[in-house]
């Protein structure tokens, strides 16, 4: 019997000696598993998280100029390392500045300025996975629709009266999107 590899994903043939195989003999697809297997077992296991942490650390312990060699040997990973770090930190700190400026926080029934455009609809939909971090969360997914129209109405009754896929028109009635301009 054959199954697809979740690693290449060519067909190849099951081990009779493993009925739930996944992957195939090949080494990336093997490395892919072994991969898998551990990402998940640091998740769920903390027993084996704690293990890998004091393993890391003794490791550190005896190998105490490792990292301070590793960057004398490689410069490049340096001056990569500085620009992303660089790249962390600014993300940082224009993301606490917003939270501090309330930037980041709506109001759910906040209509907007009469001179702002609001450049896409949202569409809630039920979430299909059960595995949800809080166990009485809304289970909702929201999926950036873009509007593709230009005469985009800027004053409007209410947020809650616009519904996707429809424009008010000058006589605020409700009429489809004709897609965009020319």
């Amino acid at each position: 019997m054959s199954f697809r590899c979740k690693g290449c994903h060519r067909r190849v043939s099951r081990r009779a000696q493993n009925a739930d195989q996944d992957y195939c003999h090949r080494k990336p697809c093997q490395n892919e598993r072994r991969q898998h297997w551990r990402s998940a077992k640091l998740r769920s296991d903390p027993d084996y998280r704690a293990n890998q942490r004091d393993s890391q650390k003794r490791w550190l312990a005896n190998h105490p100029g490792y990292y301070r060699d590793y960057r004398s040997r490689h410069p490049d990973y340096v001056v990569d390392n500085r620009e992303r770090q660089k790249d962390r930190d600014r993300l940082k700190r224009d993301l606490t500045a917003m939270t501090r400026t309330g930037a980041v926080l709506a109001k759910s029934d906040a209509c907007p300025s009469e001179s702002e455009v609001i450049p896409v609809y949202y569409e809630l939909l039920p979430v299909q996975s059960e595995n949800l971090a809080k166990r009485y969360a809304s289970k909702l997914i929201f999926h950036l629709i873009p509007i593709s129209c230009s005469d985009i109405v800027v004053s409007r009754p209410s947020c809650k009266e616009t519904t996707r896929g429809t424009l008010l028109g000058a006589s605020d009635t409700a009429r489809a999107c004709p897609g965009p301009s020319p």
